[in-house]
């Protein structure tokens, strides 16, 4: 009994006096160890930006054939031009003009100082002075078509017609448009009122027949 208390006592004692030792030896190594890895171990830690490994592809997309035609600018449309074909050759000698040839401009007297006056009220009555034939249309004259158009001109205060238009049809237009021709081409001698040159409306009858 008294060889096992003194066995206890000593173990006691062994473990006191090596529990300190210990607990200083590994505080020691800690320091150590803490002061070697500074040591060793690089003091700047460098962070590269994160590169991607797969490259981007350009994605060319191809438009739909409709979409594209959308897209262009609409180009602006020519007027049509017609060509407009001349009655005959002399028509044609008649109405071109050389180069050398200088063309008088005659201002007429504005149309709004010059009153019309009622064909019934003029003393002095217009005088038909040349009154051309119309030309046949080739299309009535083929179809056979005739008639008559009576044109309504306005005599100006020079004797020459300065406006017409159809007072009666004659049920064809190009029949009425060849009336029209004729009488603007027409001429008269001037209506007067109080000796005063007017102007005045007077009905022209133009007939198309076929019969000789």
């Amino acid at each position: 009994m008294a060889m096992s208390t003194s066995s206890s006592i000593a173990a006691l004692e062994w473990e006191d006096r090596y529990y300190g030792l210990a607990i200083r030896v590994a505080t020691v190594a800690a320091f150590a160890f803490t002061i070697l890895a500074f040591l060793v171990l690089p003091k700047e830690f460098i962070v590269e930006a994160y590169k991607l490994r797969k490259s981007i592809e350009s994605i060319t997309e191809t438009l739909p054939p409709t979409l594209q035609e959308l897209e262009k600018p609409a180009e602006p449309v020519k007027p049509a031009v017609v060509p407009v074909a001349a009655a005959n050759e002399a028509e044609v000698t008649a109405t071109t003009i050389d180069a050398t040839d200088v063309v008088e401009v005659v201002k007429r007297t504005d149309e709004t100082d010059i009153p019309v006056v009622p064909f019934w009220k003029v003393e002095v009555k217009p005088q038909p002075i040349n009154i051309p034939v119309p030309t046949y249309p080739d299309m009535a004259r083929t179809a056979g078509i005739e008639g008559q158009a009576v044109v309504e001109a306005l005599v100006d205060t020079d004797g020459a017609v300065a406006d017409a238009r159809i007072l009666k049809p004659s049920g064809n237009a190009s029949l009425d448009q060849a009336a029209v021709d004729a009488a603007m081409r027409s001429k008269f001698s001037p209506a007067k009122q109080r000796d005063k040159a007017v102007r005045v409306w007077v009905s022209i009858p133009f007939r198309f027949t076929l019969s000789n």
